[in-house]
């Protein structure tokens, strides 16, 4: 009976100092756990510092404030030139000038030519836009921000940043001349050229390709250019690789959507518009200074 005792007390404290011992591991373990938790959150800690430090010393450039520079975008409408004036008011963020020069190209228009040679005597064959009746031409004079999303892109050499720009916009219609071939038959065929804008007299042939010769000459209706005033609104995404050097360069892309007081006629016989939308990609080079 003794010994059954002695062997059940022994029994009963392997079993306790078992149990001790898992407590202890699950301790230590818990501690353990704590402390790499707590030592992940001081590194988190400080790459953030360290990025809102790197974020400040890429955004506030000490050596430029300025910079102004050239550039050329293909819009899905067209195409624009522009210049660019920045002004840095603040780490990462600046404010920018903007003024584009663009031409509208109806999705429609497609450039073709007149093949026969039969009436080649009366002028020469040139390429035109069959049922366009304007060229259009947008000034863009824009005020806004940039600010920076993302300073360092592959190792120091790509920066990434949020651009949007508003402001008055005036569309120039321009009417668009061709070369017209009437024939009369008094009493034999003769022929003759016209060279007109689009009229609802003129329709049978401005619209027919085979009464068209050709377009005339770009000046052909300057002086009856329509203004069309209206106002207009960007945003795009500005891509500056190897940002920290004096020399520009920068891709955009983006989009565009402008209003104006009055449709922008393009051509005959299809919907017009007041307002123009377009996605555009740029590029633009140019210079900083202090």
């Amino acid at each position: 009976m003794r010994f059954f005792f002695l062997a059940l007390c022994a029994q009963f404290l392997g079993f306790n100092c078992c149990v001790l011992n898992a407590q202890q591991s699950i301790w230590e373990g818990g501690n353990e756990k704590m402390t790499n938790l707590k030592e992940k959150g001081t590194n988190n800690a400080s790459q953030v510092q360290q990025w809102r430090k790197h974020i400040q010393e890429w955004g506030l450039e000490k050596d430029f404030n300025h910079s102004m520079s050239l550039g050329l975008r293909l819009n899905t409408n067209g195409w624009s030139g522009g210049i660019y004036y920045l002004k840095q008011t603040s780490a990462g963020k600046k404010t920018i000038w903007q003024l584009h020069f663009s031409g509208l190209v109806h999705e429609k228009e497609i450039k073709q030519q007149r093949t026969s040679t039969t009436y080649s005597y009366l002028t020469k064959n040139t390429p035109y836009s069959l049922g366009k009746i304007n060229s259009a031409y947008t000034l863009q004079l824009g005020y806004g921000q940039q600010e920076m999303l993302f300073p360092a892109l592959l190792d120091g050499n790509l920066s990434l940043s949020l651009r949007y720009a508003a402001g008055p916009a005036l569309a120039l219609l321009k009417p668009y001349y061709l070369k017209l071939l009437y024939l009369d038959y008094i009493p034999e065929e003769t022929a003759y050229m016209l060279v007109e804008r689009f009229s609802s007299i003129n329709a049978e042939h401005f619209l027919n390709s085979g009464y068209i010769l050709g377009s005339e000459k770009w000046s052909k209706g300057l002086g009856e250019t329509r203004f069309i005033p209206g106002l207009f609104a960007e945003i795009a995404i500005a891509i500056e690789p190897e940002r920290p050097k004096s020399f520009v360069k920068t891709i955009t892309i983006g989009g565009n959507v402008a209003y104006y007081s009055s449709k922008i006629e393009l051509m005959a016989e299809r919907r017009a518009y007041p307002y123009q939308a377009s996605f555009f990609v740029g590029l633009a080079f140019g210079k900083r200074w202090k």
